[in-house]
């Protein structure tokens, strides 16, 4: 059977197939697709429409079917596109759509356009989540066509100095280098195949033996290098272990591995090969960071990782700086040949987008996923509580470390609430959450695939807890988007606890950040002003800036940061004691729903049953139990039934 496959037998996707806008000056007006193109085609025409409609609450989710008309503010935009002299065009291919977003030198956005990308999910086949990669690379070709359409560069694509490309990290695929083409479909970052080999490569006796030498090594030496070693754990989430399922499972990988034809690469690797027509197999520091394949301590390919996976080198892309040169695009493509100058994972491109350049400086982005950033300045740090440091940028000789910890997937918590009919819309959830003074109780602990450091549970699952007859879906709501607050307090506590940084200011973007709710809480909950970015297209922000670098359309990281802007600061206005009393309840039901599922990989599926061995010793316990209990009431009937000792303490 072709591995390469563009079918699905289930995809989660949305049902729209191509949603094209472009965005003014103002950013408050979302869906401008016919403003832009009556500008570019009537640019001597005033615009004397009014826009009297108000946005709902937002979580940031494009809706294309709700294009406001013209507004007076678009004068100023038709003059811009008179003047424009520079552009940049951004790539940003996140988890389920690829989009091109064409920046003008004030980092507005001049036009947009939205491809989505299908997941791939067999339900013969648990925990594989895939994509197709021909769909991706010619959904590439579509959006950035679009985009140069609905922008001054129509006429000239000249204009465009340079491409950027920013991606979601770990998803990886190989291809053939005599031929270009795929040897299996992209295997995403969510995807679940690799648990065997997770579990085989943390019990075995080589990583036990690397687990006490490192140990002990730190001891006497104190490098931070030798206590992330001594805490080696491989996940499904590392890219190094789904390229070990590929070589051992796949004949053509390994034929092709055999005949050093094999090529590895990450989204932006494999965009930038079609690209430049095959011309260049390249990646950044910040993609192949995120990998498990890189020791960033060392600021090189980890050979302990490759040796223990028998993984060949030769098929690794080579490695250069953030903002880099990295060829320009086939003629043919757009008529004229793009530099490409800047790829950079998605997380550390809004970071930079929302320029976080100094040390302490700190991004939340919710949306699809939770993260938090946190600028460790020129050192990579260790961590004790399951987070790992990643280079946020290298440009020229100057290397910027951050620390990363992953929270709840939001978007999941969200769909799935949606799906249970508590709201009709995403954008709903804000009022809903504002209309009740608290969630009388209720905590949601949205674990549905586990729990990430510091609990660093997988066998963890959702919980709904503190319901009575008088709950109302509004508390469940609120009690859904006070959970994300708690994940970011945990996040922003453990990496303080592990690098002893002090936070110097905290920023936040990404589709769920857009809800005022969500915000507030945040603020209120870890006690800090949070600075919301004017929009949510930070990622792309991000990397159209490292691009805009390389060719000289902005000079300094200074004269970036003086181009950001805000479009609201929460600051904290609840107690310490309430706080206090809020996060021991979201602690105790944490607690809860910990050590729940008897599969310790989410995504290979849970039957809900337990094995015979497990059964037995449970009935066991159970007899002697009620035998105790027998005896004792004929002395003590009011001594109540003694619980089952928790088989996981």
């Amino acid at each position: 059977m072709n591995p390469i496959s563009n079918t699905t037998t289930t995809t989660t996707t949305t049902t729209s197939t191509s949603y094209k806008t472009s965005e003014a000056t103002t950013l408050d007006n979302n869906n401008l697709e016919e403003n832009v193109k009556y500008l570019i085609n009537n640019k001597d025409e005033k615009v004397l429409t009014n826009d009297t409609k108000s946005s709902p609450p937002s979580l940031g989710i494009p809706q294309p079917n709700n294009i406001p008309p013209p507004s007076p503010s678009l004068q100023k935009q038709s003059s811009l596109l008179e003047n424009i002299e520079e552009l940049i065009l951004s790539i940003d291919v996140g988890t389920t759509n690829i989009r091109a977003i064409m920046f003008d030198k004030e980092l507005n956005i001049i036009s947009k356009s939205i491809q989505n990308i299908p997941l791939i999910v067999d339900d013969n086949k648990p925990g594989y989540i895939e994509q197709c990669p021909d769909r991706l690379w010619e959904a590439c070709k579509i959006v950035m066509k679009e985009a140069i359409e609905l922008s001054p560069a129509k006429d000239n694509v000249k204009l465009v100095k340079a491409i950027g490309i920013t991606n979601q990290r770990s998803s990886f695929l190989t291809w053939r280098r005599d031929t270009g083409r795929p040897i299996h479909n992209l295997i995403t970052w969510q995807d679940g195949r690799s648990g065997d080999i997770c579990k085989n490569a943390n019990n075995s006796l080589a990583v036990k033996g690397i687990h006490g030498a490192t140990k002990f090594v730190h001891l006497f030496t104190g490098k931070p290098r030798y206590l992330m070693a001594s805490q080696l754990d491989f996940s499904t989430a590392h890219s190094s272990t789904r390229l070990a399922w590929v070589l051992d499972n796949l004949p053509e990988a390994k034929k092709a591995a055999r005949e050093q034809q094999m090529l590895f690469g990450t989204i932006d690797t494999w965009l930038l090969w079609n690209l430049t027509g095959g011309r260049e197999h390249a990646t950044d520091y910040s993609n192949i960071s995120a990998t498990g394949l890189f020791d960033p301590f060392e600021m090189k390919l980890n050979s302990v990782v490759f040796y223990l996976f028998n993984i060949p080198t030769h098929i690794m892309p080579k490695i250069y700086d953030t903002s880099h040169h990295y060829g320009s695009t086939l003629p043919e493509l757009f008529g004229h040949p793009i530099p490409i100058t800047a790829l950079c994972g998605d997380q550390q491109s809004a970071m930079f987008g929302e320029c976080c350049f100094e040390e302490g400086d700190t991004k939340l982005t919710i949306g699809t996923g939770c993260f938090v950033n946190i600028n460790t300045g020129s050192q990579a740090r260790a961590s004790r509580s399951g987070m790992y440091p990643l280079v946020g940028w290298k440009i020229k000789d100057e290397v910027t470390y951050v620390m990363e910890g992953k929270g709840m997937a939001a978007g999941t918590a969200i769909d799935w609430a949606q799906s249970f009919g508590m709201f009709n819309d995403a954008w709903e959830t804000s009022a809903m959450a504002f209309s009740v003074p608290h969630s009388q109780g209720v905590v949601f602990v949205p674990a549905f695939t586990g729990l990430a450091p510091p609990h660093n549970d997988p066998r963890a699952r959702g919980l709904i807890i503190g319901m009575s007859p008088s709950t109302r879906k509004e508390h469940v709501v609120r009690a859904l988007l006070e959970s994300f607050g708690y994940r970011c307090k945990e996040l922003i506590d453990g990496i303080i606890f592990d690098n002893y940084t002090s936070i110097r200011r905290i920023v936040a973007d990404g589709g769920v950040c857009q809800n005022d709710f969500v915000m507030q809480f945040i603020s209120d909950i870890v006690g800090g002003k949070i600075d919301r970015a004017a929009h949510p297209e930070m990622t792309a922000s991000g990397v159209c800036m490292l691009a805009g670098l390389n060719v000289g359309v902005w000079k300094s990281k200074e004269e970036l940061s003086k181009l950001r802007k805000s479009s609201r600061i929460f600051e904290p206005r609840m107690s310490k004691d309430i706080i206090r009393k809020l996060f021991k309840r979201w602690e105790r039901a944490v607690k809860r729903s910990m050590f729940w599922s008897e599969n310790s990989f989410a995504g290979e599926g849970d039957d809900g049953y337990l094995d015979i061995e497990e059964e037995n010793r449970l009935r066991h316990l159970q007899e002697e139990q009620d035998q105790l209990n027998n005896s004792n009431l004929t002395t003590s009937p009011s001594i109540p039934k003694p619980s089952l000792p928790n088989k996981n303490k």
